[in-house]
């Protein structure tokens, strides 16, 4: 059987770590738990799974930290999890002996589901168990990815008999992470070498989180004078972000509120021939045509963000809210044929939003 090591950075995670680690250890042969300067209980709950357990001061470098703890593992695959996640097994056959089935895969996505924000998001495929080799490694100081370093891309397989959830922190502690580490991190990148458009993206969310709306207005204006020309040409830009989607549908929110209607025909348009599954992306456009007063054609837009959610067939690149695919949906629904004076039809969706109601 192949063995498998779980690999974990952490700092000041007491709160999540017994819970986390509890779920990995029956998986994996070894747990790697790498601190970057916890002040907390966190050192003394690694030490109750493993005694792989290192120090590294922390350096603004998400992707050096998560590569020294890959340099301390010893097994065949290598199994990345984050403090406030646990591993989920839906399956009666073990992790090893999955991976002793396994293609010839460099790696897999599993997916990962919100269980810890109090809303109900779709859940998201995200690499985070791969071969133990020494030409896979991450990189990005923030928001860091696997690469490799070998001539052929990574590649990469789907394994759906375990599923991640994420537990995520609560408010206060998202917005001191947010304020304290993680904005003057990716202020420090912008200076220095700028930053690529998922990051600048993750800056604008960060800085609405904190409540500095003008800061979060000059990193969307940024994103979509980047982005414009792309929409121009069709062209998708160089290096696609995951975050792509949910960046359009965004902008496109605030050419809606601003009725800039051009700018917003061409951004629906173009984004919806580039990702036509992502279901916010569908919603803007029908909300769109309602704007504009064309409920009848709106109602097609609102009936695929539907059949997306029946059929789960949707994008899995882009976590969102899934009241897209459902309450949300047939509300809209509900008031564009209020608006065709189709009583029957409304008086359908109401109820159903009301039945899908989360």
């Amino acid at each position: 059987m192949p063995q498998v090591s779980a690999c974990l950075i952490v700092k000041n995670e007491a709160t999540n770590l017994q819970r986390c680690l509890a779920s990995v250890q029956p998986a994996v042969d070894e747990i790697v738990v790498v601190d970057t300067g916890s002040t907390d209980d966190t050192v003394a709950i690694a030490r109750q799974f493993t005694e792989k357990l290192y120090t590294l001061p922390w350096r603004d470098d998400f992707a050096a930290a998560r590569n020294y703890s890959l340099d301390q593992a010893s097994g065949e695959w290598i199994l990345v999890l984050d403090a406030d996640e646990v591993l989920v097994c839906l399956s009666d056959t073990s992790l090893r002996e999955q991976l002793a089935a396994a293609p010839s895969v460099q790696a897999y996505q599993l997916l990962r589901r919100e269980v810890g924000t109090g809303e109900q998001f779709s859940d998201f495929a995200i690499v985070r168990l791969f071969r133990n080799l020494p030409t896979l490694r991450y990189q990005g100081r923030f928001h860091e990815q696997l690469v490799s370093s070998g001539s052929a891309p990574i590649t990469i397989g789907s394994l759906t008999t375990f599923r991640i959830d994420h537990y995520g922190y609560q408010p206060a502690q998202i917005q001191a992470k947010m304020r304290d580490r993680n904005i003057p991190i990716l202020e420090r990148i912008r200076a220095s070498e700028g930053l690529s458009l998922s990051l600048l993206f993750a800056l604008a969310d960060m800085y609405k989180a904190v409540n500095n709306p003008s800061a979060a207005e000059d990193c969307f204006n940024e994103l979509f004078e980047r982005l414009f020309p792309h929409l121009l040409s069709g062209q998708l830009p160089p290096e696609v972000p995951g975050s792509l989607p949910e960046i359009l549908h965004q902008l496109g929110r605030r050419l809606l509120a601003a009725e800039e209607h051009e700018a917003l025909q061409l951004l629906c348009q173009q984004s919806l021939i580039w990702f036509p599954t992502y279901p916010p992306l569908n919603h803007l456009a029908g909300c769109w045509l309602m704007a504009l007063g064309f409920p009848l054609g709106a109602t097609a837009y609102f009936e695929y963000c539907l059949e997306m959610g029946r059929t789960n067939r949707y994008s899995k690149q882009m976590p969102f809210p899934l009241d897209y695919v459902g309450e949300r949906a047939a509300q809209q629904l509900a008031l564009a044929y209020q608006a065709l004076q189709e009583t029957d039809r409304s008086r359908y969706y109401t109820e159903l939003a009301q039945s899908l109601k989360s």
